[in-house]
């Protein structure tokens, strides 16, 4: 909890992440900053709701406007307040900074099926070699469920694999994924797995190939 915008600002700095204050909104309860990160100006709104005027309800309530259609927007949250992330690839860092986490926009997606699944990510990868390829497999060193690879048409890694523990965080994942329109992705995905593509033709008949449905 806190009770101001600027005890948000100086838990960002505590957390590693220093932001710059550039206006203030609404007195003590809002801000909109800027701060660095891995070399990007990074700006943020930040929103505080005093809870002897709002209940935990219309605090939800509040978030949620943020990330619903027409203009939905990626969020930082915990307790009374939250973070609107101009720059969405940023937004986990943002988060861990505060403990917090992130809520993506709240974007419409097709009906996924629900298998199948994969017990481990080197079972996923075989099934995309299968299709596609998927060869010079390397784990992300912050995501231990996750992994990248090079496919037969590409010489780099285009291929990012996932596995989640639940359908929810698997789609909070796809949401996140898909509001960065500065990283364009093909993502195919299916029960608890999901797979972003940089190859256009890579992700539909991979999509063909291992049952799964395309997001993009």
């Amino acid at each position: 909890m806190f009770k101001t915008a600027d005890e948000v600002v100086a838990a960002l700095e505590r957390g590693g992440v220093e932001c710059v204050v550039l206006r203030r909104r609404g007195g003590a309860s809002g801000l909109d900053c800027a701060a660095e990160i891995d070399g990007v100006r990074v700006e943020n709104e930040v929103h505080v709701l005093n809870t002897e005027e709002f209940t935990r309800d219309e605090v939800g309530d509040s978030i949620a406007s943020w990330r619903t259609p027409p203009r939905p927007r990626t969020i930082v949250a915990a307790g009374n307040w939250y973070i609107r992330v101009l720059k969405p690839a940023y937004a986990p860092q943002v988060a861990e900074a505060l403990d917090a986490v992130v809520l993506p926009p709240l974007f419409p997606l097709p009906d996924i099926p629900k298998k199948p699944r994969y017990t481990d990510l080197d079972s996923l990868a075989d099934a995309l070699d299968a299709s596609v390829g998927c060869e010079r497999r390397e784990r992300e060193k912050d995501a231990a469920d996750a992994m990248t690879c090079v496919t037969q048409r590409s010489e780099e890694p285009c291929a990012y694999l996932e596995l989640h523990d639940t359908s929810a965080e698997r789609d909070d994942a796809l949401r996140l994924a898909i509001s960065v329109p500065e990283l364009p992705r093909f993502i195919v995905t299916a029960g608890n797995w999901s797979i972003q593509f940089c190859d256009r033709s890579l992700g539909r008949e991979a999509a063909d190939d291992l049952g799964g449905v395309v997001v993009s």
